[in-house]
């Protein structure tokens, strides 16, 4: 299986171990997780077929817990299900970017102004809540953690749009966010463009703690897509010449 860090670029090499699947978890539900965690990291590369023989090896597990954890991994758009062939990691794109993110931009930016419009008192401790987890993803990007820094920038919008108490748009919106979860990967593992991202949260917190709307709004739509922005053009280094023309388990 390839090693690809999410630059496109080496190292390459075996994969290291894993850890065996903890007794809390669903070894499916395990599955999903390790396997979600290597397409976003770029371990496994764009375009690059996957062997379930190699894979339920690597993580321990039988096939039919990875063929479910890949199936669920196939609604989010991360792998592919070509029938009677190989499963391949779906390939990365401008055109699905722009798709996904445009949507997000629209989304993200009602449910911001609708967060600054709540109750002041529970605004107020919601943005305590925001204000340690900025400090967080501060810490993440100084010491380029990338892994936790993806996941302090989904706690950071979910936080503020759970204020916007608008279940259905926050379900569409987690579709769309399953869908650019590897755009934001690629994003987040330039070193500026993750301390970029937290100044932008810092100028978003600070609208929502004064209640203006409009100014929420409109920062984190920028925010969303200039994320599209700089991604467009280096998108197309994230595709191996011949990814998917090796098959781990021959022809």
């Amino acid at each position: 299986m390839t090693t690809i860090t999410p630059d496109g670029t080496g190292p390459k090499g075996p994969a290291s171990a894993v850890a065996p699947a903890p007794w809390s978890l669903r070894k499916t539900d395990w599955a999903y997780q390790q396997l979600r965690e290597w397409i976003l990291s770029g371990r496994l590369a764009p375009g690059e077929r996957l062997s379930q023989e190699r894979l339920a090896g690597e993580l321990g597990i039988s096939r039919g817990p990875l063929r479910d954890a890949l199936s669920r991994l196939a609604t989010e758009n991360l792998v592919i299900d070509r029938p009677h062939q190989k499963w391949i990691v779906a390939e990365v794109s401008v055109a699905d970017a722009r798709d996904v993110y445009n949507g997000r931009a629209a989304l993200e930016g009602m449910l911001a102004a609708a967060a600054a419009q709540a109750a002041a008192p529970e605004r107020a401790a919601r943005c305590a809540d925001l204000d340690e987890l900025l400090a967080r993803q501060t810490e993440a990007a100084r010491g380029a953690d990338m892994t936790l820094l993806r996941r302090l920038d989904r706690l950071f919008h979910d936080t503020v749009y759970a204020l916007a108490a608008m279940p259905a748009s926050l379900g569409a919106l987690d579709q769309l966010r399953a869908r650019s979860d590897r755009y934001i990967a690629l994003y987040l593992a330039d070193s500026d463009r993750a301390h970029t991202s937290v100044e932008e949260h810092t100028r978003i917190l600070e609208a929502l703690r004064s209640g203006d709307a409009t100014q929420s709004s409109l920062l984190t739509r920028d925010h969303v897509l200039g994320g599209l922005t700089a991604l467009a053009g280096g998108i197309g280094r994230q595709q191996p010449a011949g990814a998917a023309a090796t098959d781990p388990d021959g022809p």
